[in-house]
């Protein structure tokens, strides 16, 4: 982090020295920073994508597993005797 400190403080100095080295640092880092956003952008995209997949996914096997209960129960309790009577 020191070392990163730095190198953007010498970069800065000798920028200060000369404005067309100065504009070009700038178009330097705003294409920098431009990337780093679109990057950052795509990961939130793709994440969102990933967790509707997950949630659809986690949907259905919800719905698979009470359709699984609901059956044994079913078949559970067609053992019971009828308690009005068997007709």
């Amino acid at each position: 982090m020191i070392i990163a400190t730095v190198v953007f403080i010498v970069s800065i100095q000798s920028a200060n020295a000369n404005e067309n080295k100065f504009d070009e640092f700038s178009q330097k880092f705003n294409k920098f920073f431009n990337c780093f956003k679109k990057h950052i952008g795509n990961e939130i995209e793709e994440t969102k994508e990933f967790q509707i997949k997950k949630w659809k996914e986690a949907k259905d096997q919800h719905k698979k597993t009470l359709n699984i209960v609901q059956h044994k129960l079913t078949g559970f309790f067609s053992d019971f005797p009828d308690p009005k009577g068997d007709n």
